[in-house]
């Protein structure tokens, strides 16, 4: 194991507040992460401090997580010995080595660990990935996860890695650890680097999956993957032909996925895009929205105040300080 994960690992081992407590029988888990009445959706802004967009958590041992689901990402490594979760219904025992990737929605319950189980949790906003379709196809796991994953409301899936000695695999977890733990410049931006190379390397795996996808959330999937490779000319009527459907029952059906109109979903895909390029390039705003599809600027300027509460400059210059 690498020099950061292994020095995370041994520091993991000791119990923490937390745990201790729970030995004691003077703790329980902390209901206030949940986000609705029924505690059955923990609330990615209650568990990651505000204005970030990934943090790490050691995963709390000796305690029974009841079935539950996150509106955020969560990918699991398992440092040492093992985790049993029943995910979506199934058994599975998450062994050492092993990435578990959970989708918001995705319904999992954890039994209790022990002293020797050490499991890191990655808790990153959904958004997060939305840069991710730049490394991989719309024809594998990994794609068709974050795709749910992005822009779906909620998704079943889950993902399940041996990776077990696999350098390159933990040599890349080993960085974005390092770059979490040490908090240094221009952090978030390595860390998404770190992990668009960790998901090329994970391409080459074959997961185990877990998914209750229907024939309807598939053609989402390849609806959005013709979005992203056409974004300036992309068309219900252009997709539907290529899909071999009628527009309407289309557009009935991308609304029913993903609670979103075509056109909202289109217009949110290209302003992911041009999201992700005004904080990488000093190319003119306007020549940025042409780029990813927004043909009238005008239009532009004001509807992405109207999503983003800032303007196109404004987000630039504050996505430019975050970075310092």
């Amino acid at each position: 194991m690498n020099t950061a994960l292994n020095k995370l690992t041994e520091f993991m081992k000791d119990n923490n507040d937390e745990e201790r407590s729970i030995l004691d029988n003077q703790n329980s888990i902390d209901m206030s992460i949940f986000k609705d009445a029924n505690k059955t959706t923990i609330s990615f802004d209650k568990v990651v401090p505000k204005g970030k967009m990934i943090s790490i958590r050691k995963h709390t041992r000796y305690i029974h997580y009841p079935a539950h689901t996150h509106d955020y990402v969560e990918i699991c490594y398992v440092l040492e010995g093992n985790s049993v979760q029943y995910i979506e219904g199934k058994k599975c025992q998450i062994r050492k080595g092993d990435i578990l990737f959970m989708g918001p929605g995705a319904m999992h319950e954890i039994l209790p660990s022990t002293k020797e189980d050490i499991i890191l949790n990655f808790i990153i906003h959904k958004k997060y990935f939305s840069y991710i379709f730049e490394f991989i196809d719309d024809k594998n796991s990994l794609s068709s996860f974050f795709i749910d994953a992005i822009f779906k409301n909620s998704t079943s899936k889950a993902l399940i890695f041996t990776t077990f000695n696999k350098k390159p695999i933990e040599s890349l977890l080993d960085s974005i650890v390092n770059e979490l733990t040490i908090k240094g410049s221009f952090m978030e931006s390595k860390i998404k680097f770190l992990l668009g190379l960790l998901v090329i390397e994970l391409i080459q795996e074959s997961p185990y999956v877990i998914d209750k996808k229907s024939h309807e959330s598939k053609v989402l999937s390849q609806v959005i993957g013709h979005i992203e490779r056409d974004l300036q000319k992309a068309s219900l009527n252009s997709i539907a032909e290529q899909l071999k459907m009628k527009n309407y029952n289309l557009s009935k059906l991308i609304k029913k996925e993903s609670g979103k109109t075509f056109n909202t979903l289109l217009r949110d895909i290209r302003f992911n895009k041009f999201c992700e390029l005004i904080k990488v390039t000093n190319v003119s705003i306007n020549e940025i929205a042409i780029e990813v599809g927004f043909s009238n600027t005008s239009d532009f300027y004001r509807k992405f105040r109207q999503k983003y509460g800032l303007s196109p400059r404004e987000y630039r210059n504050s996505a430019c300080s975050e970075l310092i």
